[in-house]
């Protein structure tokens, strides 16, 4: 049989890059693999960080995404440190930071997000953080250990996690969240009223319905350094003292070097079902905007989950499989040793339907449009997300009243 002899090139080594990467080696690819990052850490998982790596307790996920020595194991070509200035999709080539070019047979773009920064007077003081990468997270869990007071500003899942993270570290924690509910944007009101009374029955203030409108300092010093942070001042004039700061107002794709080479862009890379942006070309994780076979449309979703998936779904399709992605939107958050789980599309127009007693003990609530099921978020529940999958998937009709029986086996439900 002749050695397959082409190339693959995966630039970003999160994890889509990184297990598409292992995918192909799982796939019995003999060619070249080429895994390129500017990060010079190895590829590490983005989830224990704002977790158990600020705390410094046990975790789900371990730090790094394979064990020492597996790169060369596998004869994946990983360059740290290595920034990619352009594609070029005609010529098959990439060119590095340093000018080389990178002749490729089929390329993947695994770029993922860039933090989006907080647009205020101050918000560039020393003290305050806005972390994505392990150096960043490192450098928080540094100012944390001198720290006594934190202030959050924004409470999507990063920086609910933060913040929880934080007062289990001791520290005095307040919370600001634009909307009326900390996570209420992706988890509904049920959902973000859980969260908001669970993490006031830790003792972190929140302050809802407010944004951040200054960072205050406290002034140069006389050789020319600027002051740290010593308060936040509100919308609605209240302010906050602080010793550090943490801005988690979101994320954005990273874009840029595909819209230089051309490639669709929207809210995201546009790629088509099989997660292919251009020939030869595919796309996975943060930065991939989908069809939605479900909800017509596109979808882009930012999370662990999907980028893994994305990331051996692309590499199977790079192999020659062109299958479509049809995966439902999964993703989870663990806070305060509370573990949650959240599987389909958040949907404001849906009604909720809950199993249990929020609040008191384990829980599920299902999202409901008519009688089709499209999410549900278990609380201390397990197994929820490999139940309701095919009746979300496959638009499989539901019983409201039989969602809110606790003696329903919901095992029945796909059958």
């Amino acid at each position: 049989m002749t050695r397959d002899t082409r190339t693959m090139v995966i630039v970003g080594t999160g994890m889509a890059g990184t297990r598409a990467a292992a995918r192909l080696r799982e796939e019995g690819f003999e060619g070249r693999v080429v895994l390129l990052g500017r990060d010079l850490a190895d590829p590490y998982d983005h989830v224990p960080l704002s977790k158990n790596h600020l705390t410094g307790a046990a975790g789900y996920h371990e730090l790094y995404l394979n064990p020492p020595g597996f790169y060369a194991e596998h004869d994946i070509e990983r360059r740290p440190g290595v920034a990619v200035e352009s594609v070029d999709p005609a010529a098959h080539t990439v060119t590095l930071d340093g000018g080389d070019t990178l002749d490729y047979d089929t390329l993947l773009l695994a770029t993922g997000s860039r933090t989006r920064r907080l647009a205020v007077p101050g918000a560039d003081l020393p003290g305050v953080f806005a972390p994505r990468t392990l150096a960043e997270f490192d450098g928080l869990r540094r100012a944390l250990a001198g720290a006594r007071r934190l202030v959050v500003v924004g409470a999507g899942f990063v920086g609910s996690e933060i913040a929880a993270s934080a007062r289990e570290l001791g520290l005095d924690v307040t919370l600001v969240s634009r909307g009326p509910l900390p996570m209420g944007r992706a988890l509904g009101t049920v959902g973000g009223t859980f969260y908001r009374d669970l993490h006031e029955a830790h003792g972190v203030r929140v302050h809802a319905g407010v944004t951040a409108v200054a960072i205050h300092g406290d002034g140069a010093g006389r050789d020319g350094s600027r002051g740290g942070v010593r308060e936040v001042e509100l919308s609605d004039g209240t302010v906050l003292p602080a010793d550090v700061v943490v801005t988690g107002v979101g994320a954005d794709p990273e874009v840029d070097l595909a819209r230089a080479a051309g490639l669709p862009i929207g809210d995201g890379v546009e790629v088509d079902k099989t997660l292919r942006a251009a020939p030869g070309v595919y796309a996975a994780g943060d930065i991939a905007s989908v069809p939605d076979p479900r909800r017509g449309g596109r979808t882009r979703v930012a999370h662990y989950a999907t980028a893994r998936k994305q990331g051996v779904h692309a590499a199977r399709n790079m192999l020659g499989a062109d299958r479509p992605y049809r995966a439902v939107p999964f993703f989870f958050t663990d806070q305060f040793g509370v573990w949650m789980e959240y599987i389909g599309d958040s949907d404001p127009q849906a009604d909720t339907v809950v199993r249990g007693t929020v609040g008191a003990g384990p829980f599920v609530v299902f999202h409901v449009r008519g009688d089709r099921l499209v999410a549900a978020m278990n609380v201390d529940v397990h197994g929820i997300p490999d139940l309701v999958t095919p009746v979300i998937a496959r638009g499989i009709p539901v019983d409201r009243a039989a969602l809110a029986d606790p003696d329903f086996d919901l095992a029945t439900l796909a059958r």
